[in-house]
């Protein structure tokens, strides 16, 4: 190999346990003594899974900053962007936590379902930022307080319609079973993990968020209740 007397020694798993079982062996190499001009390292597909975790790494950071100039180009400013953009570290809090408790290892298929979650955990965050400001614009005597709470009351139904028939119809596909699943499954549970955490989340979070970077009204206004 490359001019140089080489030894191959290959082994077979599959793909939902070759991340895991690298880390292993990179363990084990790490610590093992080798004689004076022997080296040691890693090929095939566990070389092909470093390159290609690198070239989707590139990839989601391109697609959410496309997102962001899809949206700053529809809402006209950088604030709302941003603050929509906060969506997506809460889905990934949900793809960690998922990872973890089915004891799933990192892979190819579980980045092209967080390359996914880039354009989907923001619809929620855009439906209800749109309802504020659209309310704000419609009374602007109310407070930032006021408008949140009828951007609430008017968005809370669509966006857990949308998000309970997405996992809904995840749910086959995370449960499927036999040739292929271990492709299928940590697709269906990035996907189901990253969007229900954002969702909740972003229930919570991104209204105290538009409070903090939003306030185009002062707290409450003369005569407003503030409850």
């Amino acid at each position: 190999v490359d001019g140089q007397r080489a030894a191959e020694i290959t082994a077979d798993v599959s793909a939902f346990e070759l991340a895991e079982i690298a880390e292993k062996i990179a363990g084990v190499l790490s610590v093992l003594p080798l004689p004076s001009g022997v080296e040691a390292e890693s090929a095939g597909q566990e070389r092909e899974l470093g390159e290609s975790a690198s070239t989707l790494s590139e990839v989601l950071l391109l697609s959410l900053f496309l997102v962001f100039v899809v949206m700053a180009t529809q809402f006209e400013s950088i604030r709302a962007p941003l603050l929509i953009m906060g969506a997506v570290p809460l889905a990934l809090i949900g793809v960690i936590f998922g990872l973890w408790l089915t004891q799933t290892s990192m892979s190819v298929v579980v980045f092209v379902g967080m390359i996914t979650l880039g354009g989907v955990v923001v619809n929620n965050a855009i439906v209800f930022i749109d309802a504020a400001q659209r309310a704000q614009e419609r009374s602007p005597h109310l407070s930032v307080y006021e408008v949140l709470i009828i951007a609430g009351e008017r968005r809370l139904r669509p966006i857990m319609m949308t998000t309970l028939t997405t996992l809904i119809g995840l749910t086959p596909m995370y449960l499927s079973r036999g040739e292929g699943a271990e492709l299928r499954t940590p697709l269906a549970l990035t996907l189901m993990f990253g969007l229900a955490c954002s969702t909740v989340l972003v229930l919570y979070v991104l209204p105290s968020l538009y409070v903090l970077f939003m306030p185009s009204q002062p707290p409450y206004q003369t005569g407003s209740d503030p409850q």
